[in-house]
């Protein structure tokens, strides 16, 4: 059912309070000396919650831990990795030992208690990730296809995020203005197997070919790492730089101009965009319970919940064959919940709006709000007078879609659009330049469902 408002005004006066790009519905002639009928109306919009499943995550940054809040049930995070080697890479010629390996993980953020105790477990993998397959970056990639369970792992490190096992350090940064921005992270280091350190070293006496280039190194020395947690419940680590230390003995010139003075030296190789990094998601059966919710719907990350949109397309078409469409706006409210967790979850700040048929394809194609069929609403805030995401003109939309079903195009989910929550890139300006999935742990929940249509209003003139 839709409210009709329809006034009588000047057009200049409707346009200048819309977008500047009107669309047309239907056909239209103006007659000469006729006044232009402009209206606006209100129709009925229909949410529900649908699973993620998983997200298209081609990311540095890899996520660790497990976490089971009281509202969503269990999440669990791991990954697997793999390391660069820098082409043409060269150790000293006068190593005469390798003293020992470790693994080195830096984080700035984290989600939970921060003194939880938790274990750690990596295994090396035996098999090379496929970096051409699209599913390898997404969270739902099985790391039992690229690793033996059955093996022994190659370290285990109980660890706490601020714990007695983390280091820390502060640097300073510089804003615009020379104001001093200090900035503080962490790390792990586990201690790995020297017998892995010899492997590597050994790798490379018996061909140097094999350290040609990354692809030579993961193929043939280090096919690269499983990190997964075995142990503990309230932690999740948002790690966004790994280091592989190679610690070794050997001789460089000395006084007397003889090589024979024995020092310690050290080579890293480094988890780097250049090569694979996929993390592992799963949330508990839980999410199958909330989402059968009439009263609402949910946005939870990561790879959680969805709020699918069903826009009444069809009915703005039937009504307004003869209208042009100035603009159509559409507002989701977020309801404020009082979490029982002790850590509750943040709020998304911004939501992508894409239609559901290219929901994957957005994200694999490294795609771009287009505020065609793709838009971008960012969290007011809190407050009673704000707590809302709103999309002020989605017409083109509307347009498109209508269009689409005119030419035969359309398919089940031609009027379905979905809120995904994603994070931005932004360039010195401000623009946005990039967009992907939000992995953070953060959930909201919306004013809506089957049992609550929200309200999209419509600007059109009359011809």
């Amino acid at each position: 059912m839709k409210l009709k408002y329809l006034y009588i005004g000047l057009l200049s006066a409707l346009i200048y309070s819309c977008d500047d790009a009107t669309t047309g519905i239907g056909d239209s002639t103006i007659a000469a000396g006729d006044s232009i009928p402009a209206g606006s109306a209100i129709y009925n919009v229909h949410t529900r919650s649908i699973l993620a499943d998983s997200v298209y995550a081609r990311t540095s940054t890899a996520y660790l831990g497990k976490y089971t809040d009281p509202h969503f049930g269990e999440f669990s995070a791991d990954f697997i990795t793999q390391f660069n080697c820098t082409d043409n890479f060269e150790f000293p010629e006068t190593i005469q030992e390798i003293t020992s390996i470790n693994m080195r993980m830096f984080y700035d953020g984290f989600y939970g208690d921060s003194l939880n105790a938790m274990r750690m477990q990596i295994d090396t993998l035996d098999k090379v990730i496929p970096e051409k397959e699209l599913s390898t970056f997404y969270t739902s990639v099985d790391p039992t296809q690229y690793y033996n369970e059955n093996s022994n792992p190659v370290a285990r490190k109980a660890f706490a995020a601020r714990g007695a096992s983390a280091s820390d350090s502060t640097i300073i940064n510089y804003d615009n203005y020379g104001k001093p921005i200090p900035y503080s992270y962490y790390w792990q280091d586990i201690k790995l197997p020297l017998s892995l350190g010899q492997h590597m070293y050994n790798k490379y006496k018996e061909d140097k070919n094999n350290y040609k280039n990354a692809e030579t190194f993961i193929k043939n020395v280090l096919k690269g790492f499983y990190v997964h947690c075995t142990h503990g419940d309230g932690t999740i680590l948002y790690i966004n730089d790994m280091q592989l230390h190679l610690n070794f003995k050997y001789l460089i010139e000395s006084s007397s101009g003889k090589v024979d003075s024995l020092v310690n030296g050290s080579t890293i190789f480094a988890a780097t965009k250049e090569v694979i990094q996929a993390n592992h998601f799963q949330n508990s059966d839980r999410l199958k319970e909330l989402v059968e919710e009439k009263d609402y719907t949910y946005l939870k990350t990561p790879a959680g919940i969805f709020t699918e949109v069903t826009l009444p397309i069809e009915e703005i078409a039937e009504m307004h064959m003869r209208d042009t469409l100035n603009a159509a706006s559409i507002t989701f409210t977020r309801h404020n919940e009082k979490s029982e967790s002790k850590y509750p979850m943040g709020i998304p700040q911004t939501l992508l709006m894409v239609r559901k048929a290219n929901m994957h394809d957005f994200f694999e194609k490294n795609g771009t709000y287009d505020n065609w069929t793709s838009f971008i609403a960012e969290y007011t805030g809190s407050s009673e007078s704000a707590n809302t995401y709103s999309f002020n003109n989605i017409s083109s939309l509307i347009t498109h879609c209508i269009n689409e079903k005119k030419a035969g195009k359309n398919d089940a989910d031609w009027d379905k659009v979905v809120l995904i929550p994603v994070k931005t890139e932004k360039d010195s300006n401000g623009s946005i330049i990039g967009i992907k999935s939000n992995l953070d742990m953060e959930s909201a929940c919306l004013v809506g469902g089957e049992k609550n249509p929200i309200k999209m209003q419509i600007l059109y003139t009359t011809f």
